[in-house]
């Protein structure tokens, strides 16, 4: 019996708000233990993928200015020119501003190994799964470890 994404998917999982602003989905994946989540509209439309690597990046581009501006600096602790203006930034954005517009989506009869294969192709950490962009689930490469463990 061939082993499925419906199997090992999370079938709730943790969605965002297009308005959504970036500070609250930064602290939502910090004390959610969240690595990413689907971006989903009041229609249910999924419109985006938000990851935790989107949220460092946004960070990595909000304060570039300041850090290609100013030499390697001894001491990380020392605050850089600006950095005061980060959260001001950072409050401006919201999940439309941060997501991956590109969503990998597996139907929930494809089999695990097809997943697997995907996301190592795609470079990916989950896919949703569902049918005719109707989200039914999330599974992450943790899913996959317990496939192969289980």
């Amino acid at each position: 019996m061939p082993r499925l994404a419906h199997d090992f998917m999370h079938p709730d999982p943790i969605t965002i708000r297009p308005d959504m602003p970036f500070l609250e989905i930064q602290h939502l994946f910090v004390v959610g233990n969240v690595g990413g989540a689907p971006v989903v509209d009041d229609r249910g439309a999924v419109v985006g993928m938000i990851s935790a690597k989107d949220l460092l990046r946004v960070v990595d581009q909000a304060c570039d200015d300041e850090v290609d501006a100013e030499p390697a600096l001894e001491n990380a602790r020392v605050p850089r020119p600006g950095a005061e203006a980060l959260p001001e930034r950072l409050e401006s954005l919201t999940a439309l501003d941060v997501a991956t517009p590109d969503v990998v989506w597996v139907s929930p009869s494809t089999p695990i190994d097809r997943v697997a294969h995907l996301m190592r192709r795609e470079g990916i950490h989950r896919v949703l799964v569902g049918d005719q962009g109707r989200l039914a689930g999330i599974l992450t490469t943790f899913d996959l470890l317990m496939a192969v463990a289980g």
